[in-house]
């Protein structure tokens, strides 16, 4: 029997052990660990940046193989992966006699590769494709939102920001009528934007900082320590200054396109997540993330900070048009991207757009098709751009609009006849008190999803919304239950990014390994018929 001391040193000095093996010996790779190296052995890894640490003798693909390989045992610190590299086996072969890098190796080559790494994950997917295991016909996208790593209390709102700035702004016109009152400053607050006054008020400090004032004086509570009015004023400028400052910052990081961030993650955004623990719907800091399935393969990602999907399908498309060697004829998603620019878009680039209508399930009810109020029951002459109500009057359009969410254009209609004595009016207008009928009406989007519904009526349409719900939900569910990627590890969108497409690369690997080493299958995976 051998003695397994021999290979076990313990050090008396500060309570740590060591596993020493003094034999050679070999071991079977696993079906993962087979699947990993087929499809990332022979990959191109000359544009990752090799300049990590003096002591880090490892190169850009060992690193990636085993940065890959802890994202499918679910390990994602750095700190961890450390830990992996000095104790699994496939890990130290690996790593071939080289030392395990460490943490702050394994975070460094994460940030300084991020486009090396959407290279890499565009190449494994273009290996499948050469493998045979995509259709490269219909095309599925989904999102799903990730809690960033930064903290839930950290908020920063657009709309306070803003309302503290205009509170800002009117006490330093307020200190300028000071100063003109003081003789400090001859220029009038009236009639001046507020990029004059903001320099005014700089030269009226600098003047006040000349004088002769005891400015870093202690504040002393009591009679006969009154602060001087100069000192009072000039420490208020000085801290409205800062905070204007301070405002445009925040107000520049925030963008047009969103309403909040966070603190310690500025490009995070608030959002409401499935995972709601409190069960009071609160907005945590995470992203947008969106992939493109293909035969239950991630074949496309992208990231933002939008908290709809209505714009998110266009980057995709453009994404995979740039990275892939071909290009799909058909498009999938649900009733997040129902949205005119994305059906005109979609339409423009060749594909044929089976997107699912937010109103899908309530349109079938019966309430639904008997509301006589609603434009879609209604009568509509194209031509002459105007509807016909239950009891024959015209709805004509008076002003077109523009949806601030959905970026859609629609129609103000007004009934040309007066509602008071309608009959119909109980049903029609419901509790409104208005004297006639008036709507909103999307005509455009109302034609695209007319269209739509009648793609997904057919029994491809049938198909292809099966098939969804399997293939693109099917990969959220391997990273966020089996993967238990609910919360991201890192800052900044870039890294984050960087680190998704990491998961995607793990997530076709393990789907790899489980369709040609435990089930065999020779042909990408399709349903059909499904009960």
């Amino acid at each position: 029997m051998n003695d397994y001391k021999q290979n076990i040193t313990l050090s008396d000095a500060y309570g740590q052990g060591y596993l020493s093996l003094f034999y050679d010996f070999s071991s079977e790779l696993l079906p993962h660990e087979m699947a990993l190296l087929e499809l990332l052995e022979t990959l191109d890894y000359s544009n990752f940046d090799a300049s990590l640490k003096r002591e880090a003798n490892i190169d850009p693909k060992s690193m990636a193989i085993i940065i890959i390989y802890s994202y499918m045992l679910n390990t994602y610190s750095s700190r961890n992966i450390e830990r992996l590299c000095k104790r699994d086996m496939f890990a130290l072969a690996i790593l071939s006699g080289s030392s395990a890098p460490d943490h702050t190796t394994i975070n460094r080559f994460i940030q300084r590769n991020a486009n090396p790494i959407d290279e890499l994950f565009y190449d494994v997917v273009k290996k499948l494709e050469e493998k045979g295991e995509l259709l490269k016909e219909t095309v599925f996208q989904d999102g799903t939102k990730i809690e960033s790593r930064a903290g839930k209390y950290t908020f920063v709102w657009k709309g306070a920001v803003t309302k503290n700035a205009e509170k800002c702004e009117k006490r330093l016109r307020q200190y300028l009528n000071k100063a003109n009152e003081l003789g400090l400053s001859l220029l009038l607050e009236e009639g001046n934007d507020f990029q004059s006054v903001y320099n005014e008020l700089i030269v009226v400090k600098n003047k006040i900082k000349e004088m002769d004032l005891p400015f870093d004086a202690p504040l002393k509570k009591g009679r006969g320590n009154k602060q001087k009015r100069l000192v009072k004023h000039y420490k208020q400028i000085c801290e409205d200054l800062k905070k204007v400052n301070d405002y445009d910052i925040l107000l520049a990081l925030i963008g047009d396109n969103r309403n909040s961030m966070s603190k310690t993650d500025p490009d995070a955004t608030f959002m409401r997540m499935k995972e709601d623990s409190m069960g009071n719907g609160q907005l945590k800091p995470g992203y947008n993330i969106q992939i493109a399935a293909d035969a239950n393969y991630i074949v496309g990602a992208t990231i933002s900070c939008d908290r709809t999907d209505y714009e998110t399908c266009i980057p995709m498309i453009e994404k995979l048009e740039e990275k892939l060697d071909w290009k799909y004829t058909n498009y999938c998603a649900d009733s997040g991207y129902d949205n005119v620019n994305n059906y005109n878009y979609l339409k423009g680039k060749g594909y044929t757009a089976y997107i699912k209508p937010q109103d899908w399930e309530i349109s079938k009810t019966r309430n639904y098709k008997k509301d006589i109020g609603k434009y879609q029951n209604m009568a509509y002459n194209k031509e002459e751009d105007y509807f016909t109500c239950a009891n024959g009057n015209k709805l004509e359009r008076i002003k077109t609009c523009i949806d601030k969410r959905s970026g859609s254009t629609y129609g103000v209609y007004k009934c040309c006849e007066s509602c008071i004595d309608c009959p119909c009016r109980t049903k029609c207008m419901k509790k409104s008190t208005k004297e006639c009928k008036e709507m909103n009406a999307y005509i455009e989007h109302w034609e695209v999803r007319d269209k739509a519904r009648t793609l997904l009526e057919t029994e491809k349409g049938i198909i292809l919304r099966q098939n969804r719900s399997i293939m693109a939900e099917g990969c959220f569910a391997q990273i966020k239950a089996n993967n238990k990627l609910r919360r991201f590890t890192a800052f900044g969108m870039r890294r984050v990014f960087s680190q998704w497409l990491l998961m995607c690369i793990a997530v076709n690997v393990k789907h790899y390994t489980n369709r040609h080493y435990n089930y065999q299958l020779d042909e990408p995976d399709w349903y059909k018929d499904i009960a």
